[in-house]
């Protein structure tokens, strides 16, 4: 794996980093069923910083501006490990794990914005076509009746990842031209999500609270594997290629967990010609706007 993360293709890692993303996201919705989803965080974490740990050494290059280059590694971790993944996942328990990555992939949508009314861009026809794409796909997939209700506050959570998941490109970016180091950047940025996670569990209901258990920890040892090398994939294909090229091809993490989903969560996920619809013009939305059109 190491050698692949090194000499393979940016395009290639971003693609197999949103597969195995994909995986981690299917096991993670059924290690739901065990404990709380600060607890899952928590141990996936731990285990991609054990790891992170072992490789850090052999594959990084502790050169650069080290102040900057931690600042950013801790704010991935706060925005992406903490925030985002904790919104994913609790709305992976409301809404499924299909529709919250359906949703999820159209971080492009601010960014896109962002740059319109900060920066004074002025996106093409292509790029303005995706938004539309998006906004429309988002709407037929919010739209849906599930358990027979109709309620878009069951996808608060899934907006709020949504809108964390789109800062995280851009500081892990940023990170990486500080210092080349995703395995230290990695670790840093669950070291200090775990440590957001365990502050959070004092305040969260009976259920949300963090759980010691040797057992669940084991239970998560694959899911931290799938998380740790999808997060590599990341972070390196950002490193080395164009963001406007790589971004298109980590939107197909929702076409994964869809295909999976069908395969693995049968009894856990229903997938209805609307999700599948939906998600394909969320994803085709995603793509036009972060290739530019």
């Amino acid at each position: 794996m190491g050698n692949l993360i090194v000499e393979a293709p940016p395009e290639f890692r971003a693609l197999l980093g949103a597969f195995l993303f994909a995986c981690n996201q299917i096991l993670v919705r059924r290690l739901l069923e065990k404990a709380s989803a600060i607890t899952i965080i928590f141990w996936v974490n731990g285990w991609m910083a054990v790891l992170a740990v072992i490789f850090s050494p052999s594959f990084d290059i502790y050169e650069g501006d080290w102040l900057a280059a931690l600042i950013l590694f801790l704010f991935t971790g706060l925005v992406g490990n903490l925030v985002a993944r904790y919104s994913a996942l609790r709305s992976s328990e409301n809404v499924g794990v299909s529709r919250t990555n359906a949703l999820v992939a159209a971080t492009p949508i601010g960014s896109a914005l962002m740059g319109v009314v900060i920066l004074g861009e002025r996106p093409d026809a292509g790029v303005w076509l995706g938004i539309l794409l998006i906004v429309v796909g988002m709407i037929w997939l919010t739209g849906e009746r599930i358990s027979g209700e109709y309620s878009l506050r069951r996808y608060t959570f899934a907006f709020i990842a949504m809108a964390a998941f789109s800062v995280t490109p851009y500081l892990r970016k940023a990170g990486l031209a500080a210092m080349n180091a995703p395995w230290l950047g990695i670790l840093v940025a669950t070291l200090i999500a775990n440590v957001g996670l365990l502050i959070s569990s004092r305040f969260a209901s009976q259920a949300q609270k963090f759980q010691w258990s040797m057992r669940i920890a084991g239970a998560c040892v694959p899911a931290g594997v799938f998380g740790l090398f999808s997060a590599v994939l990341f972070w390196t294909s950002l490193r080395d290629g164009q963001l406007a090229v790589i971004s298109p091809l980590v939107r197909m993490t929702p076409i994964f967990v869809l295909l999976l989903s069908v395969v693995l969560l049968r009894d856990l996920e229903v997938i209805t010609k609307r999700l599948v619809v939906g998600t394909l013009i969320v994803v085709a939305g995603a793509v036009l706007v972060t290739s530019g059109g």
